[in-house]
């Protein structure tokens, strides 16, 4: 009796101790795995182009370095277009705030009559504002990780060489893979990759190219609606895309609020605001649920939780990977006899 209560102790306390071990692994490891992870998403999105090359009789290597030319070219046009674009947005900053202070301040006694019922602070309309601290703090943590200048590109030209070498060695690297786990588990290897790569590839590909359709149609849309820093919000939109749940609602705030300000009208807010709803409608209800059916195995739950986990541990970037890194565990977890609770825990419960 004493022998099985104890393999029970056991059998529970292994998944606690597996995530407290990880995280202090991906904690501490974590200069060394963002890139590493960024660099094997950048594999998946960039290998069909290789084959594509390859299919019109061009040899790999030289299919691999003009893939990368050409994405390292438009990866340093799209940042100094985004450069001068930031520097614009910030130097207006200031006016914004004031603008948006002024604002606040004619519709202070309109908002006291409804915000006086509220208990607390939150009735409390004196305090109105926009305060730049604060701001200060949520950039910070969005570029957590990212330090200086120098880290940002230290880090980039070692995701670039790290995909250039993935891409080159993309023929034999899975077999690579599979030697680590041995001879004796290469059949278990073998199908834990094979899984991976099914759900990562398609997943990863698909939004992406959802994230890259977005930024092209708000840019688009907003240029249209004659709003300032298009070219800023456009990118933002496709990028907080990659959020779960909460990025693209987050993403449309700023562009609302500029275009009000800019025209001066609530009404502009309101078409600008109804623009970005029937956008992100088609993308969250029809586009992308269509396309993903296929792919990751997580539950809701899972994907919020895991997006929570990560952006504590490595901030922005982590929530952006939060998806792909946790459907790779999950199937290992799935392969991995004291881990499989995990896996039951983060999964749909479809076949």
């Amino acid at each position: 009796m004493t022998m099985s209560k104890d393999l029970d102790l056991l059998a529970l306390m292994m998944p606690i101790l597996a995530l407290a071990a990880s995280t202090a692994f991906f904690y501490y490891a974590a200069p060394i795995l963002i890139p590493l992870i960024v660099a094997v998403s950048l594999t998946y999105l960039l290998l069909p182009i290789v084959d594509i090359l390859k299919k019109l009789r061009l040899p790999h290597t030289p299919a691999v370095v003009i893939v990368m030319v050409v994405f390292l070219g438009l990866f340093v046009l799209a940042v100094t277009l985004l450069i001068g674009q930031l520097g614009d947005l910030a130097g207006a900053l200031p006016q914004y705030k004031t603008k948006i202070d002024g604002t606040l301040g004619q519709w202070h006694g309109a908002m006291t009559e409804y915000l006086k019922y509220l208990p607390g602070e939150m009735g409390d309309t004196e305090n109105l504002s926009i305060d730049m601290g604060q701001l200060q703090q949520v950039s910070r943590y969005f570029f957590k990780g990212l330090g200086s200048v120098t880290s940002f590109l230290f880090g980039s030209l070692l995701i670039f060489f790290l995909t250039l070498f993935m891409l080159l060695d993309s023929a034999v690297f899975q077999q690579k893979l599979k030697l680590i786990f041995g001879r004796d588990q290469e059949q278990t290897a073998e199908g834990i990759l094979s899984e991976i790569n099914r759900q990562l590839k398609g997943f990863i590909r698909v939004k992406f190219s959802v994230a890259l359709g977005l930024a092209a149609v708000v840019t688009i849309g907003l240029l249209i609606f004659r709003v300032k820093y298009a070219y800023v919000w456009g990118p933002l939109v496709g990028l907080m895309n990659l959020v779960p749940y909460i990025g693209s609602i987050v993403s449309a705030v700023p562009p609302i609020i500029v275009a009000g300000i800019q025209h001066n009208s609530v009404w502009y807010m309101l078409y600008v605001a109804i623009f970005f709803l029937a956008v992100q409608f088609v993308e969250g209800n029809i586009l992308t649920p269509r396309l993903t059916s296929g792919s990751v195995d997580l539950n809701t739950l899972a994907v919020f939780l895991s997006a929570m986990y990560w952006g504590w541990l490595w901030g922005f970037i982590g929530i952006i990977l939060a998806v792909p890194i946790t459907a790779a565990v999950k199937v290992v977890c799935d392969h991995v006899e004291p881990l499989k609770p995990i896996g039951v825990m983060l999964g749909t419960g479809r076949e």
